[in-house]
């Protein structure tokens, strides 16, 4: 005979949700006759008490596998992948036989964008980067030897590197973070010393966290002349680095009271200040009105023929600083390693120069499509323009629109490399009746024009008249689902953060990405051809009044 149920218990039978332990037990005491079973059946095993929270998980996976095996193979085997471009290996065996079974072929239509990646650390402040990067290296020094370490621990540094260095902890007011950082800086001075002591033992010397403390003083602190320590001052907006990276630094004079000196006093530039202890390799950068990250960037090149699947065959990670110009022709020399050279490559404005039409034509045999920079000067102002003007190339003159020959061009250098400069007579344009249209300068200067080596003036004068053409423009307008495979990769995939750290591991990351995104792209690829849309309604009535028209 059954018991009834509680009048607190659901209609099924069942202890309803939110009742307490004392409830749930009374309800389930058993009754004498299974007491006398117990007692014939002998002695039974404790039963466990039902957890109050749910059970920790299994350290066992699914597949039998143990986690605590399975991580350290997991980054070995990412190690090995990392090692040598494996990874971009890996791509370029599916591409071939991609290529193999028609799917891809050499010499067509290629289209090639970017996009920015974060890196896996956290935003640093100057501060907070100093004392992180003293933290970690503390933290391995005491892995490492925690005897040697001891020895030159101070007792307040427990209190200061103890725990992660966070900014809301760092002392207030600017004369007192000045003096942390300072105090920080010295606490790594007498670390460095000690390490470069000769009876240090080696092994503590070539640890990866003593090498970035070392990389991160060099860059944020330095000695003046009377032998103490400073701190590097802040860049300013003003000091910018010219096109072939050589920094320009203030052009402030240092005091007698020993005010930092401008050429060794400033922290370097995003392409070589380390801005986390954790990714040496992950750089500051931004896009002027798009984004502003700390990692890396990406480069993924398609194909785009028509009647052919859309396919990644290459994939190129660099600093977040590094141009998108100067990743073409390493794109250009990857494609044609695999034989994949395109005959059209279709890229933005941010790829194409002159200089990189013209290697890209005469080196790799690759047809550039894509908008050439506009003359900066020519919408500052109305008036003459460098497009107005008469090149003759064998005389080295030039002819203004009003008909002034300017004396022959002597050759120069503009961020290192080759150009021209034409300087027209002072005494020829101070009387020219449109001189302010043409110099627009108030001191009587002759008019001054900057033209590229002949073959690159060329192309640059041709490209900047096609792309304004019809035509042009309904070439180039295949670039834009570049813009769709960015979007795949990013909200479908992951690609926008790095799942690793390091430039190798976060490019592995990125090549399997592309690969997965191949493999996914092309099991949607139906096998057989459509059926026609059948017409609506409106459309069949629109064809019967034009057949009856007709």
């Amino acid at each position: 005979m059954t018991c009834p149920n509680p009048p607190w218990a659901s209609p099924s039978g069942r202890v309803p949700v939110g009742l307490g332990h004392q409830t749930q037990a009374a309800h389930r005491r058993p009754g004498p006759g299974a007491t006398l079973r117990a007692h014939a059946q002998g002695p039974r095993p404790p039963r466990h008490r039902a957890p109050s929270r749910p059970p920790p998980r299994s350290p066992q996976g699914p597949n039998g596998i143990h986690t605590s095996t399975a991580i350290p193979v997991l980054c070995g085997f990412r190690g090995r992948m990392a090692e040598g471009d494996r990874a971009g290996r890996l791509l370029a065996v599916m591409v071939d036989r991609l290529a193999a079974a028609g799917l891809v072929k050499a010499r067509g239509r290629q289209r090639t964008d970017s996009t920015h990646v974060l890196a896996a650390v956290r935003a640093l402040s100057r501060l907070e980067l100093v004392g992180e990067t003293l933290r970690a290296a503390l933290e391995e020094l005491a892995a490492v030897d925690p005897d040697w370490l001891g020895g030159i621990v101070a007792p307040e540094w427990a209190r200061r590197y103890g725990r992660p260095v966070r900014y809301d902890r760092l002392p207030q007011g600017a004369d007192a973070r000045q003096a942390y950082a300072l105090t920080v800086g010295a606490d790594g001075m007498s670390v460095l010393r000690a390490l470069a002591d000769p009876a240090t033992p080696q092994r503590l010397r070539r640890g990866g966290q003593v090498d970035i403390l070392r990389r991160v003083w060099v860059r944020q602190y330095w000695y003046d002349s009377t032998g103490e320590l400073r701190w590097r001052e802040p860049k300013q907006t003003k000091d910018r680095n010219s096109r072939c990276g050589v920094p320009r630094r203030s052009t402030s004079t240092p005091s007698a009271s020993g005010s930092p000196d401008p050429e060794s006093a400033q922290v370097p530039w995003s392409g070589m200040e380390i801005v986390s202890p954790y990714d040496p390799e992950a750089h500051f950068s931004h896009k002027p009105g798009k984004a502003k990250w700390i990692g890396y960037k990406d480069h993924q090149t398609e194909t785009c023929d028509d009647l052919m699947p859309r396919v990644i065959v290459h994939v190129l990670t660099t600093p977040a600083p590094e141009q998108d110009v100067d990743a073409l022709d390493r794109v250009h020399t990857a494609l044609k390693g695999q034989g994949m050279l395109p005959a059209e490559h279709l890229v933005d404005t941010g790829y194409l120069t002159p200089r990189g039409i013209h290697r890209a034509t005469t080196v790799h045999g690759v047809t550039m499509v894509g908008p050439v920079r506009e003359d900066s000067r020519a919408g500052e102002r109305p008036g003459f323009a460098k497009d107005d003007f008469s090149i003759d190339w064998e005389a080295m003159t030039a002819t203004c629109p009003q008909g002034i020959v300017s004396p022959p061009w002597k050759p120069t250098l503009a961020d290192r490399h080759p150009t021209i400069s034409v300087l027209f007579r002072r005494s020829a344009c101070r009387k020219c009746a449109v001189r302010k249209r043409c110099t627009g300068n108030a001191d009587d200067r002759g008019r001054h024009l900057l033209l590229l080596p002949r073959p690159l003036q060329e192309i640059q004068t041709r490209a900047r008249a096609e792309q304004k053409t019809p035509e042009w423009k309904a070439k180039y307008a295949m670039r834009a689902g570049c813009e769709a495979t960015v979007s795949e990769t990013v909200r479908a995939h992951g690609l926008r953060h790095c799942r690793y750290r390091g430039l190798a591991t976060t490019h592995m990351q990125h090549v399997l990405t592309a690969a997965g995104t191949n493999i996914i792209r092309l099991s949607q690829q139906s096998t057989t051809d459509r059926p026609p849309r059948p017409p609506e309604h409106f459309q069949q009535l629109c064809q019967t009044l034009a057949a009856t028209a007709a």
